[in-house]
C-alpha cells in the first residue's frame, strides 16, 4: 500500500498499466530475474590414441641419438687419451749400404745391367709398440727409370728395436731410355751416380696384445750416392748412410 506523504521516497516500482510495457527496460525484460542463457549443446569426448605413440617414439628416438652422441664422445675421447699414452710413431728407415757390380750400360739398346745390394737400417722408435711387417716389396731406378724389383720376407720388430735388411736387386738389359743412358755415362764420367730406393710394405702395430692399427707403408730413399770405380762395372756407396721419408 503506497504511503499518503509526498516527502517520504518512493520505493518499490511502479505499477504499470496491464498491457503497457515500461518504455525505461527493454522489450523482453523482467524485473525479477534475466532469461537464462540459451542451451549450448555437449559433444562427447573422444580421446585419439595416435596422438600418443607418435610422442613416444620421438622421444625415444630422442633418447637413442642422444645416447648415441655421448657413446661417440666418450669413444673418441678414449681414443685421444690412449693415443697420448701411447705416442705412435712410424718406423725410421735408412740406407746404410748400397753397392753395384756386373754394371754396364748399353748406348746401343739404350739399356742397362747390372747388380745392387742395399742394406736398410729399420729402426722402431716405440717404447709401447711392436711392428710387423708384411708383403715387403722393394724397387731401385734410376731417377724416375725404374730398374729392378724385387720381394722382402716378413719380419717383426719388439720395442724399440733396430733390424738390418739385405736386399739384392738384379737388372739384365733393362730398358731406361736414350735420355737416361746419357745421363747416366756423363755421371760415371764424374765418378759419381745416384739411386732412388722405394719400400711398400704392410705394417701392423701392437700394443700390450692386440693389434691397433695396420698402415701401408711408404718408404722414399732418393739420391744413394754410389762412387763408381774408374772401370766403370763396379762401385759402393759414398757420403754415408742416407735417411728415407716415410708415409702412410
Amino acid at each position: 500500500m503506497a504511503s499518503s506523504d509526498p516527502s517520504r521516497p518512493v520505493t518499490g516500482y511502479p505499477v504499470v498499466p496491464n498491457g503497457i510495457q515500461n518504455p525505461a527496460l527493454p522489450a523482453g525484460s523482467a524485473y525479477a530475474s534475466q532469461a537464462p542463457p540459451p542451451h549450448q549443446p555437449t559433444y562427447p569426448y573422444t580421446y585419439n590414441t595416435n596422438e600418443t605413440y607418435p610422442n613416444q617414439r620421438a622421444i625415444f628416438l630422442r633418447r637413442v641419438i642422444i645416447a648415441l652422441i655421448i657413446f661417440t664422445g666418450i669413444f673418441f675421447t678414449i681414443l685421444f687419451i690412449c693415443w697420448l699414452v701411447i705416442r705412435p710413431h712410424f718406423p725410421e728407415f735408412r740406407v746404410t749400404s748400397l753397392s753395384i757390380s756386373n754394371f754396364n750400360v748399353s748406348t746401343s739398346s739404350s739399356s742397362v745391367t747390372g747388380t745392387w745390394n742395399a742394406r736398410f737400417q729399420v729402426s722402431n722408435p716405440n717404447k709401447k709398440m711392436k711392428i710387423s711387417y708384411n708383403e715387403i716389396q722393394t724397387s731401385i731406378f734410376y731417377k724416375s727409370e725404374f730398374l729392378s724389383r724385387t720381394r722382402v720376407p716378413p719380419f717383426r720388430q719388439g720395442k724399440k728395436n733396430v733390424t738390418n735388411i739385405d736386399v739384392e736387386y738384379g737388372a739384365t738389359s733393362s730398358y731406361i731410355g736414350e735420355r737416361s743412358v746419357s745421363q747416366i755415362n756423363s755421371d760415371e764420367g764424374r765418378g759419381l751416380v745416384s739411386f732412388n730406393l722405394r719400400i711398400v710394405a704392410d705394417a701392423g702395430f701392437k700394443v700390450e696384445g692386440f693389434w691397433a692399427r695396420r698402415r701401408l707403408l711408404r718408404v722414399y730413399c732418393n739420391d744413394v750416392a754410389v762412387g763408381i770405380s774408374r772401370n766403370g762395372r763396379s762401385g759402393n756407396l759414398t757420403g754415408g748412410a742416407t735417411r728415407c721419408s716415410v708415409y702412410a
